[in-house]
């Protein structure tokens, strides 16, 4: 290898560095995207019920048992692992979940189906 010596400018050293970083810095990016943990979509039990929790359903550990045994959750179970799926689990919470106006529009319709049929006799 040759020792040669370059001479520069401050402002074309700046310029080469600049340069050179520039080339790096997607690089970097793109090692530190793949060594980032992934999140996996499978919780188990105890997990689960962390998630319901955030999620504004908060649950205890034998309620989420009793929901599994009869069947009212979504889960698998691999051997006697029960595993459930974040999005399986967001689904479930938003279906159950009653909006205000709904259940008001619930109790007027009933009303009204209860009047209907009382001046019908």
């Amino acid at each position: 290898m040759e020792n040669t010596i370059i001479l520069t400018t401050p402002d074309q050293l700046q310029q080469y560095i600049g340069q050179a970083v520039e080339a790096i810095i997607p690089k970097l990016a793109d090692f530190r995207r793949r060594n980032e943990a992934k999140k996996s979509d499978n919780l188990t039990m105890l997990e689960a019920i962390d998630y319901l929790d955030e999620l504004g359903a908060p649950t205890t550990r034998s309620s989420l048992y009793n929901l599994v045994f009869r069947g009212q959750i979504p889960h698998r179970k691999i051997g006697r692992r029960t595993i459930f799926s974040r999005k399986e689990l967001q689904g479930w919470v938003e279906s159950r979940t009653v909006h205000p106006n709904d259940a008001k529009r619930e109790a007027i319709q009933r009303i009204a189906e209860s009047a209907t049929r009382k001046m019908a006799r």
